[in-house]
């Protein structure tokens, strides 16, 4: 459990100092939209899904 923790406080850092070392506002605001969408992406599809899956039990 404790190296778990320890590689997720590594990769957050990682990710972290990643952020704070792009000096450029457009490749911030892509990345903030790309992630975004992923999101986005991901509820909506599982929304599809879910709707698809409960019809399929109703019929």
């Amino acid at each position: 459990m404790k190296d778990a923790i320890s590689k997720l406080k590594t990769e957050f850092n990682t990710r972290l100092l990643y952020w704070n070392n792009l000096k450029s506002n457009k490749v911030k605001a892509l990345l903030i939209l790309l992630f975004l969408a992923v999101v986005g992406l991901k509820i909506f599809t599982t929304i599809f899904t879910v709707d698809w899956l409960a019809s399929l039990f109703n019929a």
